[in-house]
């Protein structure tokens, strides 16, 4: 792990500071992706403080990322490196996936899907959830080179919820078969499938990687509906939570307990639509989608079984 973790630092380090002119560049070619991004830091940010109020302590992975998104939110490159390494050093899932982000985003580092894809399989294959999913939406993004059969495949992988249509018949363990069986395909499905499978994908990501965290800190359980009308470009996200035990200080306000949990919840489905808004910014819509398809989803809320 030793060599990956400081070439990984190494790449971090020569892209830190690239000049005004290269950064104000690609701002300007991501707006809006930038602002759906800064939201959702916003949004995590309510919650740490939210959680801080509750007398829930983070995690140390949990600590980790903190450290790491302040400062990248202060643009304090050098310090979000340096707690990036922490987290690396000791193979923190969550610190992982969040380097990966960093890569696919452009995040104080120059935009390099094949490390973020490095990355993300490493955070995969030590079962961190929602990892799948990101690579599904990032496949069938630019930055993935639209990427459709890839995304697919990871969609499929991910249990991404697809139309019937959307499921091809070879299994995912079977690369070159899946990919046989994409190409036997009519004209236009793949476009239509591999669109529709990120759209979800991208929520699903939201869901799976904040749902443990929000059921663990805050008390709430229950089921995230996600329907999505490809054709219409209609997607509904249903809000089935509820309290599930006591978390934090027992001994808070019981008042200011529920108000806690109501805009952590609030957040969590405002984390949702916001991914939502953002897959339909990011990825290219077919022009021919079949009328009849809807993707429905239903993500479990429930805190995380494992403890790393």
């Amino acid at each position: 792990m030793r060599p990956v973790l400081h070439a990984l630092l190494s790449g971090l380090f020569c892209v830190l500071y690239l000049g005004h002119g290269a950064a104000s560049a690609q701002a300007t070619s991501s707006d809006r992706s930038s602002n759906i991004s800064e939201a959702l830091r916003d949004l995590d940010q309510q919650n740490n403080e939210s959680r801080a109020r509750m007398g829930v302590a983070l995690s140390e992975a949990e600590k980790v990322v903190k450290q790491v998104t302040d400062a990248v939110v202060r643009r304090d490159c050098v310090g979000a490196v340096a707690a990036l390494n922490i987290g690396l050093s000791k193979g923190m899932p969550e610190v992982i996936t969040l380097a990966g982000a960093m890569y696919e985003e452009g995040l104080c580092v120059k935009p390099n899907w094949d490390r973020a894809v490095s990355l993300y399989q490493r955070a995969a294959n030590a079962g961190h959830p929602g990892v799948a999913a990101r690579l599904a939406a990032g496949y069938a993004s630019a930055s993935g080179g639209r990427d459709k059969a890839a995304a697919l495949w990871w969609a499929v992988r991910a249990k991404t919820a697809l139309p019937t249509a959307c499921t091809p018949a070879a299994s995912v363990d079977d690369p070159d078969r899946f990919v046989a069986a994409l190409q036997a395909w009519p004209a236009g499905r793949l476009d239509a499938c591999a669109y529709t499978a990120a759209v979800m994908a991208n929520i699903q990501a939201e869901a799976e990687g904040e749902g443990p965290s929000l059921a663990s800190s805050f008390g709430l359980v229950g089921k995230i509906r996600v329907v999505f009308v490809p054709e219409k470009g209609s997607l509904d996200i249903v809000d089935e939570l509820s309290e599930g035990a006591n978390t934090g200080n027992l001994s808070a306000d019981g008042v200011a307990i529920q108000a806690e949990r109501r805009n952590a919840r609030r957040n969590f489905v405002s984390g949702l639509r916001l991914r939502a808004d953002s897959g339909f910014k990011r990825f290219d819509k077919p022009s021919a989608l079949p009328a009849e398809w809807r993707a429905e989803a239903a993500h479990d809320i429930r805190p995380a079984t494992a403890v790393r």
